[in-house]
C-alpha cells in the first residue's frame, strides 16, 4: 500500500507525459515529412530562384524586346519555362516568345505593385488561355534612365512541370509532394485536387511549415504538411497516409504507466550503479562530438569511438556520422555553386567594362570628326561619364567581394584617369586626394563616381584662368554620415550656377543633383567669388547600411 501511494504521483505524471507525448507526435510527424521532402523541395526552390536570377540577368535583352531569343536561351536551363514576355507601363505584352503580343497581365493589381516600386513579384497561379496550362509568373520591374517605371518583363512557369521536379528525388513509399497556389489549388497530386484555403492563409502568416490532417471519404485520412516554397505565392504539400489517432496512445500507456510501476523497484538500485557508465560518460563524449561537428570538421568519424557504447547511443553516433557527411557534401556543393555564381558575375562585369570601353572608342572617333567646339565638349563629357562607369565595373570584377567597393583605390584610380583625360598637367591644374579607408555597397559607387566626374569637369571648365590652380578631393566617414568634398581655389561662382549656367540649368548641375537624390544625400555648395568653390555631398550612414 505504501509503495502504491508512493508511486501514485509517478503514475499520474506518466499519464500526463503520455498525453503530452501524443501531442508532440504531430510535431514529430511534421518534422519527419519535412525531412523526407527537403531534397525534393530544394530542386523546386532552386528552379524558381534560378528562373528569377536569369530573368534579372537578361533584363537588357528584354528591354530590347528580344523575348524569343531569351526564351530560346532559357528553355534548356529552366525546364518548366512556358513563355517569356515584355510588358509596357499598362501591363500589355509588347513582345511574347510563344504567342502573339497584345495580351495583358492576368491581374492589374500586379502592375500597380510594380508601379509603386516593387522590384520582383511572383504572381498567383492562373490558367493561360494562350498555352491552355496552369502557370504562374515571375515579373521584374523595368526602369528608364531616370528610374521611372518603364514596364516589366516576366517568365511564365508551368505549375505541373514544377511539381514534377520533386519526383527526381527518390521518396519513401507512400510519400507524395505536390504544389499549391495561395487559393489551395493542387498541382501534381494524385490524392487531392485542393486543400482548405484557410490552411494556406495560416502558413502564409507564420511563414513556417504546418501539419494538417485531411479527412478522405472512403479512405484513410492524410497527413499533409504545407510549407512555403521561397518567398512567393507557391507552397508545397507533402502528404502520406495518417497513422491514425490510436497509434499515438496504444503503446504509450504501457511504456509510460505499466513499465515504470514494474521496473521501479529493480531500476532504483540498477540506475545508481549504471547511470554513470552507461549514460553520462557517453553523453559527455557525444557533447564533444557535437562541438567538433559544430566547428565544421565534418570528416571526423564519431561512430568508431562508440563501439563499446550502448546500442542506442552507438546508433545515434553513427547517425551523426551520416548527418555530418551529408552536411559536408551539401556545404561543398553550396561553396561550388557560390564560386560558380561569383565567376559568372565577374565575367559579366568584365564584359560590361569592355563594352563601355568600345563605346568610349566610338565617341573618340566621332569627336575627331566634329568641328563644333560645343559638340566636341558634349562628346568629351559623355566619354568621361562612360569611363567612370567602366572603372566601376572593373573595380567590381577585380574585387574579392562583388557586392562591395573599396572606395580609396576606386576613387584614386577614377580621378587619376580623369586627370589624364582632361589634360590637367598641361593646364597647370594640380589635384590632391585624401580618402578614409572605407568599403561601401557597390550601388553607392556609380552615383558617387559620376558625381566626382561632373564636379571635376565643371571646375576645369569654369574655375580657372590660364594660370591654372588646385583641386582637392576628400572622403571622410564618421558614425552618422559620409562626406565627399570637392573643392578648388579658382574664381568661385554663385551657388545657383554650379554648372556655369544661370540657376543651375546645365546638364552637369542636373546630373549632380540627381546623383545626390539617388544617394539620399544633401548637396552643400560653399563658394565666394574669387575664393574658390567647394561642393560637399553628405550621405547619411543609415542609407549606406541599408544598401
Amino acid at each position: 500500500m505504501t509503495l502504491a501511494v508512493a508511486l501514485t504521483p509517478i503514475l499520474v505524471l506518466s499519464v500526463i507525459s503520455a498525453y503530452l507525448d501524443a501531442s508532440k507526435g504531430l510535431d514529430a510527424r511534421r518534422a519527419n515529412l519535412l525531412l523526407l521532402a527537403d531534397a525534393s523541395l530544394d530542386s523546386i526552390e532552386r528552379s524558381i530562384d534560378e528562373a528569377a536570377l536569369l530573368l534579372t540577368l537578361h533584363r537588357e535583352d528584354l528591354v530590347r524586346r528580344r523575348c524569343k531569343g531569351v526564351y530560346s536561351t532559357l528553355t534548356e536551363v529552366v525546364v518548366p519555362l512556358s513563355n517569356v514576355a515584355r510588358f509596357d507601363e499598362d501591363g500589355v505584352a509588347i513582345c511574347s516568345a510563344t504567342s502573339d503580343p497584345g495580351w495583358k497581365l492576368p491581374n492589374s493589381a500586379i502592375n500597380e505593385r510594380l508601379k509603386r516600386g516593387e522590384k520582383l513579384i511572383r504572381t498567383d497561379t492562373y490558367y493561360s488561355e494562350r498555352s491552355h496550362e496552369w502557370v504562374f509568373a515571375i515579373l521584374l520591374r523595368l526602369e528608364d534612365s531616370e528610374e521611372a517605371f518603364a514596364g516589366s518583363a516576366g517568365l511564365e512557369l508551368r505549375a505541373d512541370q514544377l511539381a514534377l521536379l520533386s519526383r527526381d528525388v527518390d521518396l519513401p513509399e507512400g510519400v507524395e509532394i505536390a504544389l499549391l497556389d495561395d487559393r489551395g489549388e493542387a498541382f501534381g497530386s494524385a490524392r487531392f485536387g485542393k486543400v482548405d484555403a484557410n490552411w494556406i492563409k495560416q502558413v502564409e502568416q507564420v511563414q513556417a511549415a504546418e501539419l494538417y490532417v485531411m479527412s478522405n471519404k472512403g479512405g484513410p485520412s492524410l497527413d499533409v504538411v504545407i510549407k512555403p516554397v521561397g518567398t512567393g505565392n507557391v507552397f508545397a504539400a507533402i502528404s502520406r497516409k495518417s497513422p491514425g489517432f490510436w497509434s499515438e496512445f496504444t503503446l504509450r500507456p504501457i511504456s509510460s504507466i505499466g513499465l515504470p510501476l514494474i521496473a521501479f523497484s529493480v531500476a532504483l538500485l540498477a540506475v545508481w550503479l549504471a547511470i554513470d557508465s552507461l549514460v553520462l560518460r557517453w553523453l559527455s563524449r557525444l557533447t564533444r562530438t557535437v562541438r567538433v561537428y559544430g566547428a565544421g570538421r565534418y570528416q571526423f568519424k564519431a561512430g568508431q569511438t562508440f563501439d563499446k557504447a550502448p546500442d542506442e547511443i552507438a546508433g545515434l553516433a553513427r547517425a551523426m556520422d551520416v548527418m555530418a557527411k551529408d552536411i559536408g557534401e551539401r556545404d561543398q556543393d553550396l561553396k561550388l555553386a557560390i564560386a560558380s555564381r561569383d565567376a559568372a558575375v565577374r565575367e559579366i562585369h568584365h564584359r560590361v567594362k569592355n563594352n563601355l570601353q568600345i563605346v568610349t572608342s566610338f565617341l573618340n572617333l566621332q569627336g575627331r570628326q566634329l568641328q563644333d567646339p560645343k559638340a566636341k565638349a558634349a562628346i568629351s563629357a559623355a566619354r568621361h561619364r562612360i569611363d567612370a562607369l567602366a572603372i566601376v565595373h572593373q573595380t567590381l570584377y577585380q574585387n574579392e567581394r562583388l557586392e562591395q567597393v573599396h572606395l580609396k583605390p576606386f576613387l584614386t584610380g577614377l580621378v587619376t584617369h580623369l586627370c589624364e583625360a582632361l589634360g590637367m598637367e598641361d593646364l597647370s591644374v594640380s589635384v590632391t586626394q585624401s580618402y578614409d579607408d572605407v568599403t561601401r555597397p557597390a550601388d553607392d559607387a556609380i552615383p558617387m563616381a559620376l558625381f566626382v566626374v561632373e564636379a571635376i569637369t565643371n571646375a576645369m571648365k569654369y574655375a580657372f584662368d590660364k594660370w591654372g590652380g588646385e583641386i582637392h578631393i576628400s572622403l571622410t566617414v564618421d558614425e552618422t554620415e559620409i562626406r565627399l568634398k570637392i573643392s578648388d581655389n579658382g574664381r568661385g561662382c554663385d551657388a545657383a550656377t554650379v554648372s556655369g549656367q544661370p540657376e543651375g540649368t546645365g546638364l552637369g548641375s542636373k546630373l549632380m543633383k540627381a546623383f545626390a537624390r539617388q544617394l539620399s544625400a544633401e548637396l552643400i555648395i560653399d563658394t565666394r567669388e574669387g575664393d574658390g568653390c567647394r561642393l560637399t555631398l553628405v550621405i547619411p550612414e543609415a542609407y549606406s547600411d541599408q544598401n
